[in-house]
């Protein structure tokens, strides 16, 4: 048989301003379902409950609203896009031959680099994006054209936008910070004997890999540069003229009536009948005006290295902030807790037991200490232990869970300061009231506006089939209501998650590029069969701004349905139908007839494959429920700002501006 686990000993408190000790503590007040209890032992004295209205406020003390990450986001895609397409394009010559760039590469990377780094790490933005504006002025002001002149001067009014939203971000944690000590009290050290600090190290090996390859690629440039610089220098200089050219080299015939076919970035700079020069090494040989151009590798090395830089600041802030938590006492506050079906921990004040208001979202994993890691070890190499090991933390299983997902609420106590991004450590009991210990192990964020758990149910009738060919299995039957619907009077929305908007962008940015391609080829070359593309990027367009920013919104009067340019009503009388087809489209049918279709959201073989759930699937879901459930429908009326936003003719103006700029530079 096991052993019974030792009670998780209470910390001794350290005093802080007026410590109100108390060796049994207070029940959490019950307004709703009651949550689980935890031991008494396990609450460290003078523990206070985070009562709601402090909860309140600390969620009031976010960042503002201009600082969302959206914002700085698009502001430097739209501003880099538009200096990319002003840009001249160079001119090749012997006198100022091209070459590998590599303040190009820096202001590449800095730029990619941010579009992450604005979303996930402040910290790096505030370094970032005033070393992308010092190169940005050195280089590309001077001199610079009016159209690119003013691009450029754009990109950096962005820089500044973001870094000032990074700041912003930044600052609002440390308001949070300062509110929930304040709302603490007191201060304890970490339950029980800590385990080893594994906090961020996966992230940080990954990180020196991607480094360390980043680096091998630039070794590989220089390797190439240094070669070409070697028969450079012992090259025969041989003038010839050209004859012809293609897309990627250049034809030219020497003085002593040889053909060569030469390598070129540029050859539309090469004038057919002109000169050029020839370097020519034995069987080497290229144009004097390209030198080796190393761009493959530093593509290769910004590929790898990007993600390795983030992945190990990540890493190192997450390391850090965990280390802190137990170097010396941190602040102590009596919380709910509860887990979703999706393996995430939701975090709600001590006295909100109807879980409305979550004030944290993240993952946590059981802490395990020093003794239970050699035992886990030893239960590796020896499979016949585990009859007779100690016992492993609450209600855990072989490399499960430590207790079942979306299970009710249960007490927990919190140790640290919590802000966006933090490191945490929560105790709360298993499913048979023993205590467990919770740590950090994912990226800690505020709930969205309305946000809830997404509560695991049986009711999910989008389930894998024998068949992965079938069709999705429609939507839920009228009776049951999906556990993630959470019925308040308030209007309901639903929208593309980040993954989807990114994808939106992605697909925007395609069309502008192809679009301006396009329209500078037929002005230029005349109309051609290039024409035709034009018109099959129109479907491509609305796809794009569907996917940024669709949105289905429920309020008493029906749904209101923002697509990628309109916004429609269908009241709740004039709904028919909601469906997920098994070509990844849903279709809002009416009773006259009419359906509402948003085409290509998903692909149903591989969701089912993957388990997943996506936004519009719930949306299915929660509206057939509401359709059927009147009593659940919301009670308020959406403001016309709350409907949705068509994002398709903002593109459409976007496109023509991009296409011009680009034209006419």
């Amino acid at each position: 048989m096991s052993e019974t686990p030792a009670p998780i000993p209470a910390p001794n408190p350290v005093p802080g301003p007026a410590p109100v000790p108390a060796p049994t503590p207070a029940p959490i007040p019950a307004s709703g379902p009651s949550p689980a209890p935890i031991p008494a032992r396990s609450v460290p004295a003078g523990a206070r409950v985070w009562s709601a209205e402090d909860a309140a406020r600390w969620s009031r003390a976010r960042s503002a609203p201009w600082a969302r990450p959206l914002w700085s986001i698009a502001a430097l895609l739209i501003t880099v896009v538009w200096a990319i397409a002003a840009s001249p394009d160079p001119a090749c010559g012997d006198a100022a031959p091209c070459g590998t760039d590599w303040v190009g590469m820096a202001e590449w990377g800095l730029a990619a680099g941010l579009v992450y780094w604005l979303a996930r790490l402040p910290e790096m933005t505030l370094i970032a994006a005033p070393a992308l504006a010092a190169v940005v002025a050195s280089v590309e002001l001077w001199g610079a054209e009016p159209n690119s002149l003013a691009a450029n001067v754009c990109v950096l009014v962005a820089l500044a936008f973001g870094w000032a939203a990074a700041l912003e971000r930044i600052a609002a944690r440390r308001r949070q910070r300062a509110l929930s000590e304040s709302a603490a009290g007191v201060r304890h050290p970490l339950p029980g004997p800590p385990g080893p600090l594994r906090r961020g190290t996966i992230p940080i090996a990954a990180g020196l890999l991607l480094l360390g390859a980043a680096a091998l690629c630039l070794a590989q440039g220089f390797a190439g540069i240094r070669a070409d610089r070697h028969h450079t220098d012992r090259a025969v200089r041989i003038v010839a003229t050209v004859i012809g050219r293609d897309d990627e080299s250049v034809r030219v015939r020497t003085d002593d009536a040889r053909r060569l076919t030469l390598d070129s970035f540029y050859p539309e700079d090469y004038r057919v009948g002109g000169a050029v020069t020839v370097l020519e090494d034995g069987a080497w040989r290229r144009l004097s005006a390209e030198p080796y151009d190393a761009v493959g590798w530093q593509l290769a090395a910004l590929a790898v290295g990007l993600p390795g830089l983030s992945l190990l600041a990540t890493g190192l802030l997450a390391r850090r902030r965990a280390a802190a938590l137990r170097r010396t006492p941190v602040p102590v506050l009596r919380v709910l807790e509860r887990m979703d079906g999706a393996g995430r921990t939701w975090i709600h004040a001590g006295d909100d037991t109807t879980g409305r208001a979550p004030v944290l979202v993240g993952g946590f994993v059981p802490e395990r200490s020093h003794a239970e890691e050699h035992e886990r070890g030893g239960e590796r190499g020896h499979p016949r232990k585990r009859e007779h090991g100690t016992a492993r933390h609450a209600g855990e299983a072989d490399g499960g869970e430590p207790f079942a997902a979306g299970t009710g609420p249960r007490e927990a106590v919190m140790f640290g300061s919590a802000y966006e991004g933090a490191e945490l450590v929560l105790v709360t009991t298993g499913p048979d009231n023993r205590p467990v210990v919770l740590r950090t192990a994912a990226h800690l964020r505020l709930p969205r506006p309305g946000e809830q758990p997404a509560l695991a149910t049986g009711g999910n009738s989008y389930t894998a089939s024998a068949d992965p060919d079938s069709e999705p299995q429609g939507p839920p039957a009228p009776d049951r209501v999906p556990a993630t619907l959470i019925t308040t009077g308030r209007p309901l929305r639903w929208g593309p998650s980040a993954l989807a908007r990114a994808g939106g962008a992605v697909s925007a940015l395609c069309v502008m590029a192809v679009v301006a391609s396009v329209t500078r080829s037929l002005v230029t070359d005349g109309i051609d069969w290039h024409a035709a593309i034009l018109f099959g990027l129109v479907a491509w367009g609305r796809s794009a701004a569907e996917l940024l920013n669709w949105r289905v919104t429920a309020d008493s009067s029906g749904l209101w349905l923002s697509g990628g340019w309109r916004v429609r009503q269908v009241p709740w009388e004039s709904l028919r139908s909601v469906r997920y087809t098994k070509e990844g489209s849903v279709e809002i049918g009416m009773r006259d007839g009419g359906v509402w279709c948003l085409p290509g959201l998903g692909v149903p073989r591989a969701e089912r494959l993957l388990g997943l759930h996506p936004s519009y699937l719930r949306m299915v879901e929660e509206v057939t429920a509401l359709r059927a459930h009147p009593e659940l429908r919301p009670t308020e009326h959406v403001s016309p700002r709350g409907r949705g936003f068509p994002p398709g003719p903002g593109l459409l103006v976007l496109t023509v501006l991009v296409a011009g700029a680009w034209t006419l530079h």
